[in-house]
């Protein structure tokens, strides 16, 4: 079973990303999207904490989408 959590929803240059996930051979990633859906960042989670640099995004609501095999969460972030 995934499970994500962000330290904050609130972010400025990085968010902190902690998950949990037993996947076989697969390298859980994150992708940022916009607030209309289409994909901004691709990161790959390579820990168990994981600290994401969003540095050049513009203000606004983003969603961070995380894939762990076939395990698919969504996270609320907002950069002020």
């Amino acid at each position: 079973m995934l499970k994500v959590s962000i330290m904050s929803p609130v972010v400025k240059k990085t968010v902190l990303v902690h998950f949990s996930a037993t996947v076989d051979k697969q390298i859980p990633k994150a992708i940022l999207l916009g607030a209309s859906g289409e994909q901004l960042k691709n990161f790959l989670l390579t820990a168990e904490e994981n600290e994401l640099s969003l540095d050049g995004f513009a203000a606004g609501n983003y969603t961070l989408r995380v894939e762990a095999g076939n395990e698919v969460t969504s996270k609320q972030i907002i950069i002020p």
